[in-house]
């Protein structure tokens, strides 16, 4: 037998356009190079901005059928790679570029040369090769570009100057001239040449885009990430600032044209760099938290100058650090916070329009159990999702309430599902009345959590409900029927009300359920017309006791 109508899905896997590319590829390595330095469904950016695998297909297609075949995607497999590459360096580099600066290359006493900066080097010169070659996202076009000439004018723009410059090797540059300097003159001019690398920390923002592009890839909170870049901010701070601390020291001593003994870097007869670097470090911390001047008292002017930055910049790394916390806890707790803003309005309307206490009480018990000490507008939420999510969110919503109701059990899914999406949620406090006999009844009820107490029209007790019980159901079976019972709510009960129409959408075309609430029904509705009948003899009764006089009339 033969299938017909059959679907063929024309969207290529990344595995199938491998195959397919085979036509074009000629080796191994051509195989290997293209799965690399194409689109990668897995990269982050790639999830955010090209959410459907047939734009995704359809960029893999553009990106094989162009020209320069040397382009690098931005979002492929290799560029990530690389970009965690030059993440490590980064942080390295942020940290080992100011330190041999400041306390290495320009060390007063011997000149020196760091081991570390070459290696750093390499990699960047690497990196700004790679950059010529890889392709970048035009956010305001909403596309990748991959023409080349592209792709070498926006990073002339931007960081490609910057890159060259900061990332030769200065220091084995100007090593003659620093040993033959002979004036003051010719010594700060080399000082100034080698100080050209510390522009690569205008690279730090695309060292924090490659952090947040690894935490996307890891799926961490973004609260996470805000807080580890805030850390790691603070420590570069420190950093930079003992570094930079160190650095107008050593520039005061050759270029005060007073006494250097004036210069309190004179009086650290401190010979190791580490210990002068954590001598450095607690000046530092000294003046940012304003608690004292260091070690040794400044003596020169220069001296005076650099605690009095470093104490104006620690009121403002400070601030800065007290903006991001207080910006980060009020994300966390902004439900909570906007649920303490209702209450307060709540309490506010209740002075206002001088409500009785128990009744301010019983208000704020609904919007604490409704809110549940977070607000939220679910109505919003819920409207801006497609079917099948809302669909999908109000069945999980529901599942205690599907799961505890009896009738529920072993019906079809779309069937369930049709019957949650038209569940209406209520709540009702205790001693609230859900349902009045005699009245005209146009909806039932299914009871999600709470008690709730059953009474016929004279107040006899029929029974108590409890999780996973419906109600209600008597008068959408008849027509113009009435309500044959009262239900009052035990506790704070939580129900979903289901009305007459979507009754009959839902349920009365289901046979099998229809037919088990008839039966239940009816049976329910015997009951109470026995127990009222017997409530209304007994109370006929006791009323012809308490007076002798009306019985002695009839007769």
């Amino acid at each position: 037998m033969f299938i017909r109508n059959t679907h063929h899905c024309e969207l290529i896997k990344t595995s199938d356009l491998a195959e397919s590319s085979n036509k074009y590829c000629y080796s191994t390595f051509s195989n290997l190079f293209w799965s690399w330095t194409t689109i990668n469904e897995n990269h982050p950016k790639c999830r955010q901005y090209l959410i459907s695998l047939a734009t995704i297909n359809k960029e893999r297609k553009r990106h094989f059928s162009n020209n320069h075949w040397w382009i690098i995607h931005p979002f492929s497999k290799i560029r990530f790679f690389w970009n965690n590459i030059m993440m490590v360096v980064f942080f390295t580099a942020f940290f080992v570029i100011p330190f041999s600066l400041c306390f290495i290359i320009l060390e007063y006493r011997t000149v020196k040369l760091s081991n570390i900066n070459p290696f750093i080097y390499i990699i960047c010169w690497i990196d700004i090769i790679s950059n010529c070659i890889t392709g970048f996202f035009d956010k305001q076009k909403r596309e990748v570009i991959l023409n080349q000439g592209t792709i070498l004018v926006n990073y002339l723009k931007g960081y490609l100057l910057i890159d060259i410059l900061t990332s030769l090797p200065y220091n084995y540059l100007t090593y003659p001239w620093k040993k033959i300097a002979e004036t003051d003159d010719e010594y700060i001019i080399t000082t100034l040449i080698n100080f050209i690398p510390v522009l690569k920390l205008s690279r730090y923002l695309t060292f924090r885009s490659f952090i947040k592009q690894t935490f996307l890839y890891f799926n961490c909170e973004d609260i996470s990430c805000q807080m580890f870049l805030t850390s790691l901010f603070c420590l570069y701070i420190l950093h930079w600032f003992t570094c930079f601390c160190n650095y107008t020291l050593l520039v005061n001593v050759f270029t005060e044209k007073a006494s250097t003994n004036e210069s309190y870097i004179k009086s650290i007869e401190i010979e190791e760099i580490i210990e002068r670097y954590q001598c450095a470090l607690f000046i530092v911390l000294e003046n940012f938290t304003a608690t004292g001047y260091g070690s040794i008292e400044p003596q020169s002017e220069a001296d005076i100058v650099v605690c009095t930055s470093l104490m104006i910049l620690g009121r403002l790394v400070e601030s800065y650090i007290i903006i991001i916390l207080l910006q980060t806890v009020a994300d966390r707790q902004f439900a909570k916070s906007k649920y303490e803003q209702i209450v307060n309005q709540l309490l506010a309307y209740a002075r206002e329009k001088q409500l009785p206490a128990y009744m301010k009480k019983r208000l704020s018990a609904y919007y604490s159990y409704y809110f549940r000490n977070s607000y939220f507008q679910e109505h919003k939420i819920l409207s801006s999702l497609s079917d099948a999510l809302r669909k999908e969110v109000v069945l999980h919503s529901c599942r205690r309430l599907v799961e505890n109701v009896k009738i529920f059990q072993n019906l079809p899914n779309s069937v369930l599902i049709q019957i949650v999406i038209n569940l209406k949620s209520e709540l009702y406090l205790e001693n609230d009345v859900i349902i009045k006999a005699g009245i005209q009844g146009d909806c039932m009820y299914f009871l999600s959590s709470g008690t709730v107490i059953v009474l016929t029209p004279t107040g006899k007790e029929v029974c108590c409900l409890k999780d996973g019980a419906y109600f209600g159901e008597v008068a959408l079976l008849v027509q113009n029927q009435r309500r044959v019972a009262t239900v009052i709510a035990l506790d704070i009960c939580e129900v979903y009300r289901l009305d007459r129409k979507d009754f009959r959408k839902c349920i009365a075309v289901h046979s099998d359920l229809f037919a088990k609430i008839e039966r239940l029904a009816t049976e329910r509705m015997q009951q109470t017309g026995m127990i009222e009948e017997e409530n209304k003899q007994i109370i006929l009764h006791s009323s012809l006791l308490n007076n002798p006089q009306r019985t002695e009339d009839a007769e």
